[in-house]
């Protein structure tokens, strides 16, 4: 490393660090990988840096397109950097210059880009410079916008994405850092270990200052920042990202409190918007993930990239993302106009035939596409748009031409459509063929259903009618060129009994094929379970009848045939990631109840990956109770459904006259660390002679403490029993007819502050809600509340003490107990590591100052998110944080590993709900709680997941005294 050795003249101490730097993965080694159509320049300036220049130009890009240039990190190169990421796929689509710079062992021994070198990360200088000249020519030789020029780079090229954006504003609209480093964080090899991890943490401003000294004389805008970082990254910390957000956030003008906090793909996001509500900054943690740039790799809209080390399939293409952040996807939206000139609408044509069209658009036009009969013919790219046409080959009589034009966004038109007629081509005397694909033969139908046809022709159907009873139904349509024609058929219009139905096409020459008839049954008597996920039944769920249980969610692919708010519902499982193996599943589920002759109806979306070995496998499986009856399975394979799959008629007979559960399942399982996955969209849900079960019976409910005509003073437990056959889905209590609080697991209690009621008569009332939305109450109960007069609380809040905080981490049966070692730097850990060990915390309190004669009336504990992996919110379902209090110290009040498993004053006295940002306050503390705070000493508090998670899923807190313990107490 050249600088590296002008540093450091101590070359053996200097060698060794440098090589530990590029090993630490500033950044990945990689094979390279071929890029299709990448080309060298060269001669593109003074290029101070020694870099090489390589460029994707995708086909018709436009005058006005954007550039965007993407920067490799340590050992890689121009060409598997391009390969892997998804930039040039991306290049295809939305029409933009991708410019890879490139690295030469010369000026880095790892072919790193040299973040750390004061001369390549300053304006004018350097390797900055160099990346800067290869804009200039970009433009030069391709045109551009320069008002939509992006850079981006993963570690060590996110380290120098970072320089670019700080030291030239003038040029770059926009970034994006990828396990990345703040700019300037410090220069030479020592700083850079201490940028790298633990991180530097330094005020906003501080930050800001040091961008802002880039270009000192700068006062235009600044660009927007996408910041990317897995927080399981021991290489680049994810405080980085952190600290990143606050440089650039500061640089905006813009606190560090995010406008916008969702999911991407799952995934933690945060937005920071200007005073006019415009996103400067982004960020998008992604739990679980490593040291690496995040792709999905598929063929969906969404997908980009290919696998590899450190280029990681964790089901988001951050490329993807990050171009829609910039406004790359969205560049046009304006369709061509496009008109065929040849030949004129009825002209009679024979032999070969020009046909041609006029085409124009915004951007630019990509191709015109000549259709005959709905079939395409041929396409141009350029004008003049012209296709010939052999009428010879086609059959004597009319036909239907029109062109179809393409811009270089995506966006279609159709022309206006001529009919011309053939003479010299060929008598077709050969009818169509047509088979009837729903209903099948037997069915029983009820209520809309839409018929579905498939029909074929050596010169092209023309149209496809559906026949009842042997007369005319109604004429079907097609969606795209290979069908199939449907029809939608109420069946109320005609009367119940036996009929039949069949399908009847015909070409252009006027031949007609009929299918096979089908004997059906219309009974509109016969009950049915219909499922669309359109919310029909307005409960502001997804799903239009109650009932439905499940880890599937709401999807927007519709296969709901007429369209309409209707969505789907989906399942993904997922084995191998984060080396959690084994078999993973996810399901939808309801019970049922089958009459006679039941038949299940639904559409399917399907997409399993299993290829890694033969002990992968993934499926898709329905299920009635344990017995499957319809599944798709691949071993050591892969399967992707195109499109939706029908799955019509499946006989349930086996389960006629029978409550049941139906259950929609995936699967997947690996064994080793790469990732298996089942995902499957599912709709349009139907059984005929089946009706779901009616819920009308409302839970018993009792209020059983405290008891009747009790007195009473401070913190009281409120305890309620509750049943139900279908379940007890929350209780609430209540006093003087006030929702005091609500519980949604036994035992049902809840901890009331009496304090905060006037003395006297209280009412007291507690309600059970069962999922079917049945309420039963019991209000028999009344109390009087006497607090010494009715004195106000006093209220005082405590702080953690930091020395005497920590976790521990042990097997699930308790042995093998370890003090956790990842404090300083993440914070305290809860939940199952990637270890497979289960996590506890442990907070302590100087509660000294309390006097000794108070009456604790109240106490709650606050704590402080800092990063999680995975959802040990939901693995086991609906887990929640539990608090164990001890009077005094668990052991010696320093952590030692004999707390893991330390015996509590009280067990389970408060829990924390499920949150992931900000800080989260406790329940109240129960009695036994508050009888288990020390008014001479410290209190301890042990925090532990009332579940053990059954994979790698944890959350980390803050230390320190981020964590607070607020006590209400009378004199």
């Amino acid at each position: 490393m050249r600088s590296i050795r002008a540093i450091h003249p101590v070359v053996a101490t200097a060698c060794r660090r440098a090589a530990r730097l590029a090993a630490l993965a500033l950044l990945p080694c990689m094979v390279a990988a071929p890029a299709f159509g990448l080309s060298e320049v060269t001669g593109f300036g003074s290029n101070p840096g020694n870099l090489k220049m390589f460029t994707y130009i995708p086909a018709g890009l436009p005058a006005n397109a954007p550039v965007v240039v993407a920067l490799h990190g340590c050992t890689q190169s121009a060409a598997s950097y391009d390969a892997e990421t998804g930039w040039q796929l991306l290049a295809d689509r939305w029409k933009f210059a991708l410019v890879l710079p490139q690295q030469q062992n010369g000026n880095n021994s790892s072919a790193c880009f040299n973040w750390f070198e004061a001369g390549d990360i300053a304006r004018g200088q350097g390797e900055a410079l160099s990346i800067k000249q290869m804009v200039d020519r970009t433009l030069a030789d391709h045109g551009g916008d320069t008002g939509r020029i992006f850079v981006t780079g993963l570690s060590a090229g996110a380290a120098m994405t970072a320089a670019m954006l700080a030291t030239y504003p003038d040029v770059f609209d926009g970034g994006a850092i990828l396990a990345g480093i703040p700019y300037n964080c410090g220069t030479g090899t020592t700083a850079a270990f201490s940028c790298m991890n633990p991180g530097s943490d330094l005020s906003p401003a501080a930050w800001g200052n040091k961008v802002r000294a880039a270009y000192s004389s700068w006062s235009g805008p600044w660009p927007r920042v996408s910041i990317w970082h897995g927080d399981a990254d021991y290489t680049v910390r994810p405080a980085n990202a952190t600290e990143a957000m606050e440089q650039w956030t500061n640089v905006h003008g813009v606190d560090q409190t995010p406008d916008i906090s969702d999911t991407l793909a799952g995934y933690p996001h945060k937005v920071y918007q200007d005073a006019n509500g415009v996103a400067r900054v982004e960020t998008v943690l992604v739990t679980g993930m490593g040291h690496g740039t995040p792709v999905d790799p598929g063929t969906g809209e969404t997908q980009c990239g290919t696998a590899g080390a450190y280029i990681l399939d964790v089901n988001i293409c951050s490329s993807y993302y990050i171009g829609r952040f910039w406004g790359l996807d969205n560049l046009d939206a304006i369709a061509p106009s496009v008109a065929l000139t040849a030949p004129a609408n009825g002209a009679s044509v024979s032999g070969n035939v020009a046909i041609t069209a006029s085409a124009s658009d915004n951007v630019g036009v990509a191709q015109v596409e000549f259709l005959v009969d709905g079939a395409l013919l041929g396409s141009d790219t350029s004008a003049p748009y012209a296709a010939t046409w052999n009428a010879a080959g086609a059959a004597n009589g009319s036909h239907v031409l029109q062109a179809r034009a393409t811009d270089l966004a995506g966006n279609v038109a159709t022309s206006a459509s001529r009919t011309v007629n053939v003479s010299g081509g060929i008598v077709d005397t050969t009818a169509p063929t047509a088979v009837l694909v729903f209903p099948g033969n037997g069915a029983s139908l009820s209520g809309t259903v839409t018929l579905s046809a498939d029909a074929g022709d050596d010169f092209g159907v023309t149209a496809v009618d559906f026949l009842l009873d042997g007369a005319l139904l109604g004429s079907g349509n097609r969606s795209g060129q290979a069908g199939p024609w449907t029809l939608d058929w109420n069946t109320t219009g005609v009367a119940n009994g036996a009929h039949t139905l069949a399908a009847r096409a015909r070409d252009a020459a006027g031949n007609i094929g009929t299918s096979a008839s089908a004997a059906i049954t219309v009974n509109q008597n016969v009950p049915a379970l219909g499922e669309t996920f359109s919310d029909a039944n307005g409960d502001g769920s997804y799903f239009d009848v109650a009932g439905w249980s499940g880890d599937f969610v709401a999807n927007a692919l519709n296969a709901t045939l007429g369209g309409g708010a209707s969505q789907s519902s989906y399942g993904a499982a997922s084995s191998g990631t984060g080396c959690s193996v084994g078999l993973k599943t996810k399901f939808l589920s309801r019970s049922v109840t089958l009459g006679p002759a039941p038949r299940l109806s639904y559409a399917r979306k399907l997409d399993l990956k299993a290829n890694t070995n033969s002990s992968y496998s993934a499926y898709f499986r329905v299920k009635i109770g344990n017995v499957t009856v319809d599944d798709r399975t691949v071993t050591y394979a892969a399967h992707v459904d195109a499109d939706w799959v029908r799955r019509e008629e499946i006989d349930l007979s086996a389960f006629a006259n029978q409550t049941v559960t139906l259950r929609f399942e995936v699967g997947a399982n690996a064994n080793v660390c790469l990732e298996a996955y089942a995902r499957a969209n599912v709709d349009d849900i139907r059984i005929v002679n089946a009706q779901q079960d009616a819920d009308i019976v409302a839970p018993a409910v009792n209020l059983v403490a405290p008891a009747n005509g009790a007195t009473l003073s401070g913190s009281v437990d409120l305890t309620a029993s509750a049943s139900d056959a279908s379940g007890v889905a929350k209780v609430e209590f209540y006093a003087n007819g006030s929702l005091l609080g609500v519980d949604t697991n036994a035992p049902w209690t809840f901890t009331w502050n009496t304090a905060a009621m006037a003395n006297g008569s209280v009412a007291l009332m507690a309600k059970a809600y069962d999922p079917a939305g049945n309420v039963g109450s019991d209000d028999d109960t009344t109390v009087t509340v006497s607090n010494g007069g009715g004195s106000t609380p006093t209220v005082v809040t405590f702080a953690n003490e930091d020395a005497n905080d920590g976790y521990l981490k042990a097997a699930a049966d308790g042995s093998g107990v370890a003090i956790g070692t990842l404090e300083s730097s993440m914070g305290l850990a809860l939940g199952r590591g990637t270890d497979g060990k289960f996590n506890r915390a442990l907070l302590s309190f100087d509660t000294s100052a309390l006097p000794d004669g108070a009456s604790i009336v109240s106490a709650t504990l606050t704590v402080t998110y800092r990063s999680a992996s995975g959802n040990p919110w939901a693995n086991p379902s609906a887990n929640t944080l539990l608090i164990d209090a001890r009077n005094g110290c668990f052991g010696g009040c320093a952590l030692e590993t004999s707390d893991y498993a330390a015996a509590a004053t009280a067990s389970g006295v408060a829990d924390l709900l499920r949150f992931t940002g900000g800080t989260q306050g406790s329940s109240a503390f129960s009695a036994a709680g508050l009888a288990a705070i020390n008014r001479s000493g410290r209190t301890q508090l042990r925090l532990r997941f009332a579940g053990n998670p059954t994979s790698t899923n944890y959350v980390w807190i803050d230390k320190g005294a981020s964590a607070t313990l607020r006590i209400e107490y009378l004199p």
